[in-house]
């Protein structure tokens, strides 16, 4: 169940006696932003007095299906859909920027279908295009310019007005509308109630509404209101990848198969393919004000580069991972931890990373005694960090962690780049680990993790660091059961342990 991983090993902190917590775990950062083909002229703001009801039906009425349509023997077929709310009665929409991702010319023009019934599929009715967008934040806001025709139109249509997401509290009721996959079907009405709130890195504020609300396929882009009718944020979901755009999939993220190497060879996880979040509305304000007036957003130099296929992974490199329960103002971790304590509420993990670039796919798992936590886990970020740096990422619980063991498994472009684990709870202390090398052999690569974790994590020498013959080597870690597996520097496996009680100080004698 384990993975041989060559990266740079990193000095952790003692157990500290005190826990400050602090609601912060997330991922990546805003990422750039542009606007295409903006409105010759600036549009009036909308009406309060034009804006709909609060019932479901009423609601129904300002959800679209946005359909990214390629031109086919004189009329249109459908590539993907997804869905939207009507934010102005001049026929702007606001959704996801995954629904309406122009970057690979993968689409002509974006369709707008109508809901005139919600016991009948919607009318496609409209062109449109992009007005702003947002990759990182995964939003967007598209304008309707034509009808079907391509004669350009002045609508005047139902919309739903915003509320202050920052007023959001947990047990608020949510309704959730949306239409649920490619062609024909009628819209979807699913309910909820807030049930957390999640940050990520270079948001400020809240980046994510956690519901309990179902949110599937084709409803993410949709609608999320509150019990007043106003739009709280946009249900969301980070695309599973695969065929035809699959929601749903399996993936191997965890070495099953114990050969050391995560590949198809191991059994795969069910990934549901989407977050059971939204997000605020408050984060998409300044797309949909740049597009009511008619102006560019932009939060970056330029345009996204979309990184070729031939991407060469073996540049990208993740290290010295450690984990805490905080992260400061300044994106640094608090308390750093060997194990976190019973009843923590929130486990982050910190990083460094080189050879990365923008545009680049990448996702973090999170699994609690070998279950995906995907309520916690980011599938398919869309990477805007720069080159190198440091990162994190947080998973959270409002009433505390569960015991166990927490294990992230981060990867790019489909490719695992890093695991690691840790304890929570249990009672544990900090032991010393003195491995001792008796043998003729060098020993580069060092991997000790928990007997319960399903990846060997990461080696525990740094990147140029060896133990020569006649060496030793002191690890500090959390009191437990642990398997042990030592590499000679061509990856070459010299030693595989498995199941020893390192509950107290222990020394282990390597004599090859």
């Amino acid at each position: 169940m384990k993975r041989r991983t060559k990266l740079a090993g990193s000095g952790l902190y003692p157990i500290v006696a005190a826990v400050t917590l602090t609601l912060a775990c997330g991922l990546s950062s805003p990422a750039l932003s542009t606007a295409t083909s903006p409105a010759p002229e600036v549009p009036p703001a909308p009406s309060p007095q034009a804006s709909l009801g609060n019932s479901t039906s009423d609601l129904a009425r300002a959800t679209v299906q946005i359909l990214a349509l390629v031109q086919s023997g004189g009329g249109y077929e459908p590539v993907w859909t997804g869905s939207g709310s009507i934010i102005a009665p001049q026929g702007l929409i606001l959704t996801n920027s995954h629904v309406v991702d122009d970057r690979y010319d993968d689409y002509d023009v974006l369709g707008v279908s109508l809901t005139e019934r919600t016991d009948q599929p919607p009318t496609l009715t409209f062109l449109g295009e992009i007005a702003t967008v947002d990759y990182g934040l995964d939003l967007a806001v598209i304008r309707i310019t034509s009808d079907m025709d391509g004669n350009p139109v002045t609508p005047d249509l139902p919309f739903v007005q915003l509320a202050d997401s920052d007023l959001v509290e947990i047990g608020d009721d949510l309704r959730i509308l949306g239409y649920p996959g490619i062609g024909g079907d009628t819209i979807t009405f699913t309910e909820g109630a807030v049930s957390g709130f999640t940050s990520e890195r270079g948001v400020e504020g809240r980046a994510w509404i956690k519901t309990d609300a179902t949110i599937a396929g084709g409803n993410s882009g949709g609608m999320g209101v509150n019990a007043d009718g106003l739009l709280v944020g946009v249900p969301t979901r980070a695309s599973a990848g695969g065929g035809d755009n699959a929601i749903v999939d399996c993936r191997p993220v965890a070495d099953t198969n114990r050969d050391g190497v995560i590949d198809d060879q191991d059994s795969c996880v069910p990934i549901g393919g989407f977050l059971n979040g939204l997000r605020p509305a408050k984060l998409a304000q300044p797309l949909i004000d740049a597009a009511l007036n008619g102006e560019e957003y932009a939060l970056g130099p330029g345009p996204l580069e979309v990184p070729g296929s031939s991407m060469d992974l073996s540049q990208v490199v993740f290290s010295n991972l450690l984990f805490s329960d905080e992260v400061t103002a300044d994106d640094n971790p608090g308390n750093l931890w060997y194990a976190l304590p019973e009843g923590a509420t929130q486990l982050c993990a910190f990083w460094d990373y080189e050879g990365m670039l923008d545009g680049l796919t990448w996702s973090a798992y999170w699994f609690a005694n070998g279950e995906l936590d995907e309520s916690g886990s980011f599938l398919n970020d869309t990477w805007q960090g720069g080159a190198s740096g440091n990162w994190w990422v947080c998973v959270a619980s409002d009433s505390g962690l569960s015991s166990g063991i927490y294990e992230l498994a981060l990867d790019v472009e489909g490719e695992v780049i890093l695991t690691d684990s840790i304890f929570v709870g249990g009672n544990r202390t900090v032991v010393d680990f003195t491995l001792e090398n008796d043998s003729q052999l060098d020993i580069c690569f060092v991997q000790l993790s928990p007997s319960e974790a399903q990846n060997w994590g990461p080696d525990k020498l740094g990147s140029e660091e060896l133990m020569d013959p006649g060496t030793s080597r002191v690890f500090p870690i959390a009191s437990g059961i642990y398997d042990l597996k030592l590499s000679n520097c061509d990856g070459d496996s010299l030693l595989e342990e498995f199941n020893l009680d390192l509950s107290t100080d222990s020394s282990y004698n390597f004599t090859g």
